[in-house]
């Protein structure tokens, strides 16, 4: 039978594969290298024998073709020394020699053979001189000595000449028959290629001028043998060198190649060891094969998988110890399978109900003939018990859970069980149940045995699993119930932990509030998606001041306050409203079923409520609330849009005072949607470099002399046109826009005073309003550090503008950064002096430079009897703190006049110049150009 091809022997066995590769490999190396050894000592031996053999023939031919030049000598020498008859018959003619030639003694043919025309140029020219030759023998003698040329001309075959002299004279000259002089080279040229040359290099054979022919040409990988052929003794010619190309030998034996030999043996002896591999290899592999797939059915949940390996030796005794591992897992996989099902039933269920039937269940199934009961305690001196048993009567499984009453003495006796234990029921020495009724109650029928396998959890019983048994349990036969027992544990544990997590993500953890997470929960049930929206009301709630209170008593009274806060209003709220805290100081009411009028009045409750004193550590404070109105479905009857309308009439609550309530309208909510969009739009500003410079020029009060200029930012929109920056600043202070737009106006500034600087423009300096938010970043040094710097400006020439009002808290950091700013070289100017709240005392510790008197001030000295007094005394306190007086808002030649005589430095208005663009502003009067600086 044909032995199996090697794909289907192991195909699903890579160790199989392997190891029969392996097989292989063992016994074809040596076969290989035992091949190449023998092959290559035979070769080698044979080649050494064809070399010698070979080299006596290119001897041997060389000495024939010698012997057939000496017969031709000999022939040539025995020609007649007269002209021959023309019948006559010389000898060699037409066999040794092609043509023959009878030279006078002068030189000149006397006669010539049939096929010698060519013969006497020829001669001429392969003998173009002849030396003097000694005669061998007496002139008398006749001919005495044979000479031999070679001619080969370009295009003809090479020609082989003889001339016998006489008397020192050529006689008779004969070309040779190249079939007669080459005869026993083309005899011997068998597989070999021949050649001869002289000792100048001319090719003599092959005769033609042609190459040889495929069969004749030689390799590279030929063998070469030479002789050379002396023929000065008997010819006076120089010698031939004769060279043989010979094949390699082939070894061989009944006509096939000895190579052909040992591969079909190697062949034969590795197909043999293959067979005899493949044999033993399954032999080994077959119970292999068979415990790896019992062991992928074991891994693969298959607990019966077993294996049938009849074998004395190693793998039936491995057979055997895998069929006994298998069984003692399957037991254990059995065990755990009920376990496991029972651990995902627990933690999926949704009540302490589902619980305890799913492990009643599984008490049925580890107890068939026993009833089962799961006891926990609800309240105190309120139990729940649900039972499980079999109905003799009806054959029936009977499935019961109710609430069970019991009193103080059976509480204390649930809360005094420690142990597991079984008692024998009505047995004389057990009082457990005698002794309490009320628990005797809970447990399940029983006509014999009862065990008891409390569930601790601390030092309270926290559930109980009674079992009645029909006989006294063994030793472990309780343990699969308390394994059980371990399982409704994890189940409760589940389920305290999940309602902690779901108490933590839905409620604020200082106040106990719902957080934002659980009032979007509350009004997503109470607002349903497809159907008829409920009246409710939303009310958003904002603590005023709170930042102030957090700022100066600390985080922890903060916190207090928040927790009095939510607890006025929890307490305040109707029995069905919600109470939420969103984050910070941010409250929200919801009250379902609520009108307008309701919520007005509860949102002035909570006002009034939340505007009297708190007690907090260090003194009461107060802070008072601004609450924004939102109705369903008047107003929206989706929750985030409600939310976001209560929003916005908080804001406008804010926005008109603080400490009132807003009820929303279609009004504010326009108005929230111009801000959203106002902001948007200062944001791509930014992006877009869409704010310009403006400078309206400060002239010197005695001669009218622009000596300094103020930036004044302005914006190109895109829609809207030029903005002036009441239309945006506060907006962008509001919501942290001025930072960056601060920065721009600075870095714009430097950059105009530096292209001034360049073109010989006599300004002293710029200045710069700055805003208390930008003092608050913390960032303002650094920026007017980098403005400086990126421009190469003198601090000096750079005046930043302060409002009065940023003096009311005489912060510490302000002064820092003012400090600092003075100390870099920065001048420092009081903006609207007068308008404010400022202490003296803050103003004396101001490092300030420069004070601006208000417009305010400046357009009523002409209409307002009082405003001169103002100014003068203002004029006064900066001469006596030696500042730089600048007056804004100068609009007539009386008012300029009026502060001149009052000692101002420096006047600023539209008497002058409104604020203009930087190439105008090199158009104004009074402007001085002097050399441009390097």
């Amino acid at each position: 039978m044909r032995p199996p091809r090697l794909s289907t022997w192991f195909s699903g066995s890579r160790l199989g594969r392997q190891l029969f590769a392996l097989f292989v490999v063992a016994a074809l190396v040596p076969l290989a290298l035992s091949d190449w050894l023998s092959s290559t000592a035979v070769n080698q031996v044979a080649q050494q024998l064809n070399m010698q053999s070979q080299q006596r023939m290119t001897r041997q031919v060389s000495r024939q073709v010698f012997d057939r030049l000496l017969t031709a000598k000999t022939l040539l020498l025995a020609l007649p020394s007269s002209a021959p008859q023309a019948d006559a018959q010389l000898p060699g003619l037409g066999r040794a020699f092609d043509a023959l030639l009878l030279q006078t003694p002068q030189g000149k043919p006397e006669w010539a053979s049939a096929n010698a025309a060519n013969l006497w140029r020829n001669w001429q020219r392969a003998f173009p001189a002849i030396p003097p030759v000694q005669p061998l023998m007496d002139a008398s003698a006749g001919l005495t000595q044979v000479l031999l040329r070679t001619l080969r001309a370009t295009g003809e075959p090479t020609r082989v000449y003889l001339a016998a002299l006489q008397n020192g004279q050529p006689r008779w000259i004969a070309e040779l028959n190249p079939q007669f002089l080459w005869g026993p080279v083309h005899d011997a040229m068998d597989g070999g290629v021949w050649s001869v040359r002289n000792a100048e290099g001319a090719l003599l054979y092959p005769v033609a001028n042609v190459t040889a022919p495929a069969a004749q040409r030689g390799t590279s990988a030929d063998s070469v043998f030479r002789f050379q052929l002396f023929l000065g003794g008997e010819f006076g010619a120089p010698d031939w060198l004769f060279i043989q190309q010979a094949p390699p030998p082939r070894v061989s034996w009944l006509g096939w190649p000895l190579a052909v030999w040992l591969g079909l043996v190697a062949a034969a002896t590795l197909l043999l060891i293959a067979l005899l591999a493949q044999r033993q290899i399954r032999r080994t592999l077959v119970p292999l094969e068979q415990l790896t797939a019992g062991t992928r059915r074991l891994a693969a949940g298959d607990n019966s998988a077993r294996v049938q390996v009849h074998s004395p030796d190693e793998f039936g005794v491995l057979a055997g110890a895998f069929n006994d591992m298998a069984a003692k897992i399957g037991a254990q996989f059995h065990a755990l399978e009920g376990l496991a099902a029972m651990d995902r039933d627990i933690l999926s269920c949704a009540s302490v109900d589902s619980l305890a039937r799913r492990v009643l269940d599984q008490l049925e199934g580890l107890y068939p003939e026993a009833s089962a009961a799961v006891i926990w305690q609800k309240e105190p001196q309120n139990f729940r018990r649900a039972v499980l048993w079999h109905d003799g009567k009806t054959n029936k499984t009977v499935f019961d859970v109710r609430d069970v009453a019991c009193d103080a003495a059976a509480q204390a006796q649930w809360s005094g069980l420690q142990g597991d234990r079984q008692f024998q029921i009505n047995h004389a020495g057990e009082n457990t149940l005698r002794d309490a009724p009320c628990l005797r109650s809970l447990m399940p029928p029983a006509d014999g045995w009862v065990a008891l396998l409390p569930l601790r959890q601390g030092e309270a019983v926290q559930a109980l699993i009674a079992l009645g048994l029909p006989a006294e349990p063994a030793a472990n036969e309780l343990q699969p119930a308390a394994e059980v027992r371990d399982r409704l544990a994890v189940g409760l544990a589940a389920q305290d932990r999940e309602r902690a997590l779901v108490h933590q993500a839905t409620h604020d953890s200082l106040t106990g509030l719902l957080n934002r997470h659980g009032l979007h929960e509350k009004l997503d049930a109470l607002l349903t998606p497809g159907q008829a929206a409920a009246p409710l009301a939303l009310l958003y709630i904002d603590l005023d001041n709170f930042k102030e209170v957090n700022d100066s008593r600390g985080h922890a009274a903060g916190d207090a306050l928040l927790c009095q806060a939510s607890e006025r209003l929890r307490t305040r709220l109707q029995a069905n409203g919600i109470v939420a805290r969103q984050g910070g100081d941010e409250f929200t009411l919801v009250l379902p079923l609520a009108d307008a009028a309701t919520a007005q009045a509860t949102a002035d409750a909570m006002i009034r409520a939340l505007r009297e004193p708190f007690e907090l550590a260090g003194g009461p404070v107060q802070v008072g609330a601004s609450v924004g109105i939102a109705l369903c479905p008047q107003h929206a009857c989706e929750r985030n849009e409600l939310l976001r309308c209560a929003d916005i009439a908080l804001y406008a609550a804010k926005a008109y005072g603080r400490g009132r309530a807003q009820m929303f309208n279609p009004t504010l909510d326009a108005e929230a949607r111009t801000l959203a969009q106002l902001l948007a739009d200062l944001r791509q500003a930014l992006v877009r470099g869409e704010f310009v410079a403006f400078y309206q020029p400060r002239v010197n009060a005695a001669d009218g002399r622009i000596t300094s200029a103020e930036a004044l930012i302005r914006w190109h929109h895109p829609q809207r046109g030029l903005l002036f920056p009441d239309a945006f600043i506060a907006v962008a202070e509001s919501y942290g826009l001025i930072v960056p737009i601060g920065r721009w106006i600075l870095d714009a500034a430097c950059q105009q005073m530096a292209q001034w600087r360049r073109e010989g423009i006599d300004i002293a300096r710029v200045s710069v309003n700055v805003s208390a938010v930008q003092f608050e970043s913390g960032e303002l040094v650094g920026q007017v550090q980098n403005a400086l710097e990126r421009h190469a400006v003198a601090p000096a020439t750079l005046e930043l503008e302060i409002t009065e009002s940023l003096l009311v808290d005489e912060n510490d950091a302000l002064f820092a950064q003012l400090t600092a700013l003075r100390d870099m070289g920065v001048t420092l100017a009081l903006d609207d002096f007068g308008t404010g709240y400022s202490s003296m005392a803050a103003l004396r510790k101001l490092p300030i430079d420069v004070m601006k008197i208000d417009r305010s001030f400046v357009i009523d000295l002409e209409t307002d009897a009082s405003a001169l007094p103002a100014v003068r005394a203002i004029v006064a306190l900066a001469q006596a703190s030696h500042l730089h007086l600048v007056a804004e808002g100068v609009e007539t030649e009386t008012q300029a006049r009026m502060l001149r005589e009052l000692g101002c430095h420096e006047l600023q208005g539209y008497l002058y110049s409104p604020p203009v663009e930087p190439s105008k502003f090199l158009q104004l009067p009074g402007l001085r150009h002097g050399a441009p600086a390097a």
